[in-house]
């Protein structure tokens, strides 16, 4: 017969074997995470990391976005594309939105998942139409704009206004000078330092100079003669570039060399005048200034252009893509939708100097109140225009700098780096073709 005490012995372990199982069971089956987490590339600047800290505090315990840096002193444009693109044919792990350069949107549009569903016509017209051009392929939006930039022309206010007639000069830069005003500008001046710099390696930002000097002649030369370089416009556009080292003697021959960064830092440690840059750089390098004594100094203005020409400037910039592996993307969607609101936007623009993409920043009065200078930036806007759309435009490109750098280089001629660049195109194009 069992005793009492056998009966509760046998009572505690059962007991015992059932909050056992119920611990169990409730750590086996409970969710491990409930919070959704979505990975965003792209360069995490200050503005990126304020408004992603909003966004996380304002989705506490739902959301949490988590940022992949692609730090400017780290990887080129090029090196980030590339990272980019290899991962995303792997699938894309990891990656729920990502950055692109304006350019990257025919490229990156099969690794994307498409977005009209997810935007109204509302919506759509709050945006810049300069800002959307970019965002379709093949009619459909596969992206959405984070910001713009345009080529612009940097001066040092301080060294322009010791010349006599200074304030004149710096009038007559602001009102969009010409190159041939430009070059003679250096002889009146007498300025024997460094004149103009522009960034010349084999690279995008060489093409982006060269884009600027072909399209102020014929905004619409890829429409008549796609990638045929084999043209008067293209072979003054190249020219120019190189006699500006070797005939005008207003840039120096170390440029072949120089991306953005290089350029900017060569810029400031040798005072030189002008630069040819993005509207971005007296605030991408806040936090780490090559001199800020200097750099307080620097003033915007439009980019020259020809005589017979009009003005132009280069649109640069980012999408936003959400990627078609990522399981998250109603998420990924809300997030860049908050990227896109008006106080992220301006977050963007006060701490980064990117140009917002909404057209409420240039049409209504109490932000023009606010940021009277978007009244320039809009002018210089009108003047902006964008580089080809082309799936394999990057491929063309890579080709077209290195022919080209080896022009400025004197190894061979204008004609001829032209010639072989629009032989090797079409050679790609066959290729790819064939496929």
């Amino acid at each position: 017969m069992v005793s009492i005490k056998q009966k509760w012995g046998f009572g505690l372990l059962l007991f015992l074997a059932l909050v056992y199982l119920l611990i169990y069971y409730f750590q086996r089956y409970q969710p491990e995470n409930s919070v959704t987490e979505i990975y965003f590339a792209d360069r995490i600047t200050a503005a990126h990391r304020v408004l992603i800290n909003e966004y996380n505090k304002l989705m506490a315990g739902k959301v949490k976005v988590i940022p992949i840096d692609f730090p400017n002193f780290d990887f080129s444009t090029n090196e980030r594309k590339e990272v980019l693109a290899r991962s995303l044919r792997g699938t894309g792990d990891g990656i729920d939105i990502f950055a692109v350069d304006i350019i990257w949107v025919q490229r990156f549009a099969k690794w994307c998942e498409p977005l009209d569903k997810y935007f109204t016509d509302e919506e759509k017209k709050k945006i810049l139409p300069l800002a959307l051009e970019s965002c379709y392929s093949n009619g459909e939006l596969v992206a959405v704009p984070l910001n713009r930039v345009q080529g612009v022309l940097y001066y040092r206010e301080d060294i322009l206004k010791k010349f006599k007639n200074g304030e004149e000069i710096i009038k007559k830069i602001q009102n969009k000078i010409t190159w041939e005003e430009f070059i003679e500008l250096k002889e009146k001046l007498k300025f024997d330092s460094l004149y103009y710099i522009y960034p010349a390696a084999d690279y995008e930002g060489f093409i982006c100079s060269f884009m600027e000097l072909l399209l102020s002649q014929n905004p619409d030369y890829f429409h008549q003669y796609g990638f045929n370089l084999d043209k008067p416009e293209a072979e003054k556009a190249l020219q120019t570039l190189i006699d500006f080292i070797y005939k005008y003697k207003i840039t120096p021959k170390e440029v072949i060399k120089f991306t953005e960064i290089p350029s900017y830092a060569y810029y400031i440690k040798n005072d030189g005048l002008f630069i040819r840059g993005w509207p971005s750089y007296d605030k991408d390098f806040k936090e780490n200034p090559f001199d800020s004594t200097k750099e307080k100094y620097l003033r915007k203005a439009p980019l020259p252009h020809f005589k017979n020409g009009r003005p132009v400037s280069i649109i640069g910039g980012w999408n936003l893509m959400v990627s078609k592996f990522s399981d998250k993307k109603e998420e990924a969607v809300n997030f860049v939708k908050f990227l896109l609101s008006e106080k992220s936007q301006e977050t963007f623009y006060r701490l980064s100097g990117h140009y917002p993409v909404l057209r409420k920043f240039y049409e209504d009065s109490s932000f023009i109140k606010k940021y009277p200078e978007f009244i320039e930036i809009r002018k210089l806007l009108n003047t902006g225009i964008h580089r080809p759309a082309h799936e394999e435009y990057t491929r063309y490109s890579k080709i077209m700098s290195y022919y080209f750098e080896q022009a400025l280089l004197k190894k061979i001629s204008v004609k001829e780096a032209l010639s072989r660049a629009t032989n090797a195109i079409q050679y790609e194009k066959n290729i790819i073709k064939e496929y």
